[in-house]
């Protein structure tokens, strides 16, 4: 194991080098910021119903931590997303040019590398604020070998917030090769 430097500190700051994380890890991570440092518990159910659609038990959720989130630096890291997918130059804005503007996106490409495969895994998390009778979403794809991350998981997300919001389904392949 070598020592930590202050170049893996610059590394991770911008998601790179030993930096592991999976899909839900993120969509948590954007979840916080979202909604100013209330780290939410991830569940996969809050209900069990029998056959016929009767209760049988209420699950409890575990309660949220927090975490210490000052107002500053949540602004930015949401005004950097919201840049990333919503101006001319962002990352995700191919694929998000035509998004309805009521319906802001916060959201960034990834592209993972992987020494042990040809092609890049794409990435994409965004958060969207409540808005037209939806509660607020936080949604993370990743499609293997998909290459960068408007290339693929991008357009992914899209399809899945445009169900959430009753929008009309597009897919929009971004041009963007950087992260």
């Amino acid at each position: 194991m070598r020592p930590w430097t202050v170049g893996d500190n610059v590394n991770l700051a911008v998601g790179q080098g030993d930096l592991q994380a999976s899909p839900l890890q993120m969509a948590v991570a954007y979840a916080a910021v979202a909604n100013g440092g209330r780290v939410p518990r991830p569940h996969i159910g809050l209900e069990v119903e029998d056959g016929r659609g009767r209760l049988l038990q209420r699950i409890e959720r575990d309660p949220a931590r927090r975490i210490d989130l000052p107002a500053g630096h949540r602004g930015a890291i949401l005004a950097g997303l919201r840049l990333a997918a919503g101006a001319p130059g962002g990352t995700s804005y191919d694929v998000f040019k035509d998004w309805p503007r009521d319906l802001p996106i916060y959201g960034k490409t990834g592209t993972a590398e992987r020494s042990s495969r040809p092609d890049d895994q794409s990435w994409y998390v965004a958060y969207v604020p409540a808005g037209r009778g939806k509660a607020p979403i936080v949604v993370a794809a990743t499609v293997e070998d998909g290459g960068f991350g408007a290339e693929a998981a991008a357009p992914v997300v899209r399809l899945i917030l445009s169900e959430h919001f009753g929008v009309e389904k597009k897919v929009i392949k971004g041009e963007s090769r950087t992260n």
